[in-house]
């Protein structure tokens, strides 16, 4: 017998993903197949079976997953209270750049605002344990960007990436941070302030949801999204240590997205000569000499 849901498509898709476990590829493939969250819960287990990769299991855990739609209800209601906005990829609100990913994350979870899609977006990242110079680098590219009408995108992790917020708040920008855990996990000492700062005009965004600890495969997922966010991304400082930051320039090159390493010709490539050479395999074009910047801002379509 058909079921009949009259719930929100975010109260479906958290559903089908906290409570019953789907990842984002899998979320795709029933989305594909069945067009609408409500039409995934009312699938018959013969029409599930059809979509490759599911196993028995799972058709019985979305033929069943009716019955954890008031656990779902609740938990969207308990996140409203708390001033935290759920985004689904059906939004009208969601950032496009996440399509060109090949798993989308099915749900944003957000404290502020997502990006404006009609403005243009730059990823700033680097080093955690960056340089004064580094630094004060990176401050001067995200003012100008954003006194350009660029959007700032980073991650909360010390370094680079906090500067680059710093830069963009300097050039009366907006930025947006991208968590690699929960929304509940943010460090209150040393990431708390500038989250909050951030929200006042951009966010700060997770595809996990607020109770879900940072891990270091959540690490890597969460750099897609950061990618997925902006038209390009802007390397001040890197260094053997600086995982995220190839990791990053690994998701670049399998998007097609621009990447670009700024250097700063009165002080050098803020790198060790070792991950410099990875950048650039990894497509990241060298950009010497502040002037560079206006060349990155134009290359953002």
């Amino acid at each position: 017998m058909t079921r009949d849901h009259q719930n929100s498509s975010a109260v479906i898709m958290v559903a089908l993903t906290k409570f019953c476990g789907f990842g984002p590829r899998m979320i795709s493939a029933l989305l594909q197949r069945f067009g609408e969250p409500a039409e995934i819960l009312n699938a018959s287990e013969d029409a599930l079976m059809k979509i490759d990769g599911l196993t028995t299991e799972q058709a019985d855990q979305i033929c069943t997953a009716g019955d954890v739609i008031d656990q779902a209800t609740e938990y969207c209601q308990s996140l409203k209270q708390r001033d935290v906005i759920i985004s689904t990829r059906l939004d009208d609100g969601y950032p496009e750049g996440l399509y060109e990913l090949n798993d989308p994350p099915p749900l944003l979870f957000v404290r502020g605002r997502l990006p404006d899609g009609a403005n243009k977006s730059v990823a700033v990242v680097g080093a955690d344990e960056a340089t004064g110079e580094g630094i004060d680098l990176t401050v001067t590219l995200a003012q100008r960007c954003a006194e350009a009408g660029v959007q700032i995108v980073s991650s909360l992790r010390r370094g680079i990436d906090a500067a680059a917020h710093l830069g963009a708040k300097a050039g009366e920008g907006v930025s947006f941070a991208v968590l690699d855990g929960g929304l509940d996990h943010i460090d209150l000492v040393e990431q708390m302030p500038l989250a909050i700062d951030i929200t006042r005009a951009g966010g700060v965004l997770s595809e996990f949801p607020p109770e879900t600890e940072p891990t270091d495969k959540a690490f890597s997922v969460s750099n897609r999204v950061l990618v997925g966010l902006a038209q390009a991304v802007v390397v001040t400082e890197v260094y053997g240590n600086s995982k995220a930051t190839l990791d990053l320039l690994t998701f670049c090159n399998e998007t097609g997205k621009l990447a670009f390493v700024l250097i700063d010709p009165k002080n050098g490539a803020l790198s060790d000569e070792t991950s410099l050479s990875e950048a650039v395999r990894f497509g990241a074009i060298p950009m010497v000499g502040l002037d560079k910047i206006e060349d990155i801002i134009k290359s953002l379509v």
